[in-house]
C-alpha cells in the first residue's frame, strides 16, 4: 500500500477543529476528533484493516500499528471491526487515526469481551512540531465495563527507549507488540478508570519535527442481548 492508499482508507473518520492557545503556549494549535463507535457497523474489513496497519510502517516505520515488528503479531483474537479518524490541521500537518476491535473469550464471569487497540499517529509540517498526541475511550452504558488496560504507567524516552502494549489476558494469545520511544513520555489521563462505564486515555506529549504515535490497548467486557458501543476520542497538538 502506497502512501496516498494509506491516507484514502482514513477517509471515512469524523473531523473536527479547535485551533488557538491552549497549556502548550501561544503558538499551538489543538484539533480534536471524536466517533461514536457501534460494534455492528464497521468502516472497514479485515483485510483492509490489515492493509491500513501494514501501510502505516511505510510512513512512520517503527511507530506504526504494530510497533518494531512492523507486522501483524500472531495470535487468537477473531477481527470484530475497525473504524478511522482524520483531523483537519491548519497547516500541512497529517495525522490518522485507528480503532480496531478484536473478539476475546468469554470473561470468566461469562460475560462478552473485546480487545481494543489504539493508534494514532502525526506527520508535523515541515515548520511543525508534534507536541500531544491522544487517543481514547469512553464506554456510555454503565452496563459495559473496562478492564485492563496498556500502557497503564508513564514512560519517559530519557529512561525507557520503548514501551511495551499487551492484554492482560492469559487465557488466550492476544495482540501484543513493542513501540519506540525515542522522545517525550507516555502517560495515562487521570479520567483513566476501569469498571463499569469506564474510561482510558492514553497519551504521548513531547516536541518532536517527525513522525510520532501512540499505540495502547484495553479490555471491554460487554451487557448480553443490547448494543455494543463506545465513544472514541483523539486529539493532537503542534507548535510552529
Amino acid at each position: 500500500m502506497n502512501r496516498r492508499a494509506f491516507i484514502g482508507v482514513f477517509g471515512a473518520g469524523v473531523a473536527t477543529g479547535l485551533a488557538g492557545c491552549s497549556a502548550l503556549g501561544d503558538d499551538s494549535q489543538r484539533v480534536d476528533g471524536e466517533r461514536r463507535i457501534d460494534l455492528a457497523d464497521s468502516d472497514l474489513t479485515a483485510s483492509e484493516f490489515r492493509a491500513a496497519a501494514a501501510g502505516s510502517h511505510e510512513t512512520f516505520g517503527s511507530r506504526g500499528v504494530w510497533g518494531t515488528a512492523e507486522a501483524e503479531p500472531n495470535h487468537e483474537v477473531s477481527f470484530q471491526g475497525a473504524w478511522t479518524g482524520t483531523l483537519d490541521h491548519a497547516d500541512e500537518t497529517s495525522s490518522t487515526h485507528l480503532l480496531g476491535m478484536f473478539g476475546l473469550p468469554d470473561a470468566p464471569d461469562g460475560t462478552p469481551a473485546s480487545q481494543v487497540w489504539l493508534w494514532s499517529g502525526v506527520e508535523p509540517a515541515a515548520d511543525s512540531r508534534a507536541r500531544r498526541i491522544e487517543t481514547g475511550l469512553s464506554l456510555p452504558s454503565d452496563a459495559d465495563a473496562l478492564g485492563i488496560y496498556s500502557p497503564a504507567q508513564d514512560y519517559d524516552a530519557e529512561t525507557s527507549a520503548e514501551y511495551t502494549v499487551e492484554s492482560g489476558r492469559l487465557d488466550v494469545a492476544t495482540l501484543r507488540t513493542t513501540m519506540p520511544l525515542a522522545a517525550g513520555t507516555i502517560g495515562v489521563d487521570p479520567k483513566t478508570r476501569i469498571g463499569d462505564g469506564g474510561a482510558y486515555a492514553p497519551y504521548w506529549e513531547g516536541e518532536s519535527d517527525t513522525p510520532q504515535s501512540i499505540a495502547a490497548t484495553t479490555e471491554v467486557r460487554w451487557a448480553s442481548g443490547k448494543t455494543r458501543e463506545l465513544d472514541w476520542e483523539f486529539g493532537v497538538s503542534t507548535t510552529v
